[in-house]
């Protein structure tokens, strides 16, 4: 059988397919999803675990209501509390809970064997350069991005 030959683009985006479908069926026990999860650990390396949901926004790169619904889901699965700012109550903040510290830990734990089952058959000089190559294309692109919005 011969090898089907996909372009880079393609390739990225089917190995990050799997890698979500893996997540997400690894998360499911957990009652948590992959973009919950990515939140929590966004807050969690936070100054303060604490964060606005503008912020949140931002870095996501997402509708406000995206975030907030992510953010309620969380709040009421215990993982996050939310709050408004004393001195302007248009601005939420949440912060993590010691059940949502644990769930990170949980997390990251189950993406680094993930991540060591995905890179396996690579030798280690392999998965530095890959690391690096996809980083530099990383940067690149997300540099561009921000510079112009039309890449």
């Amino acid at each position: 059988m011969q090898r089907e030959s996909l372009h880079c683009g393609e390739l990225i985006k089917r190995l990050n397919d799997i890698l979500g479908r893996c997540a997400n069926e690894e998360l499911r026990a957990d009652d948590m999803t992959s973009s919950q999860v990515k939140m929590l650990m966004i807050i969690n390396e936070t100054k303060d675990e604490c964060i606005t949901l503008k912020e949140l926004e931002k870095h996501f790169g997402v509708a406000q209501a995206t975030i907030a619904g992510t953010a309620a889901r969380l709040e009421k699965k215990g993982m996050i509390e939310s709050f408004y700012d004393p001195s302007d109550k248009r601005v939420k903040h949440v912060r993590i809970t010691d059940k949502g510290r644990t769930m990170c830990v949980h997390a990251g734990k189950a993406m680094h064997d993930k991540e060591k089952w995905f890179l396996s058959s690579l030798s280690a000089d392999e998965k530095e350069e890959l690391h690096r190559l996809l980083q530099k294309v990383y940067d690149d692109v997300n540099n561009c991005e921000r510079k112009c919005k039309k890449c």
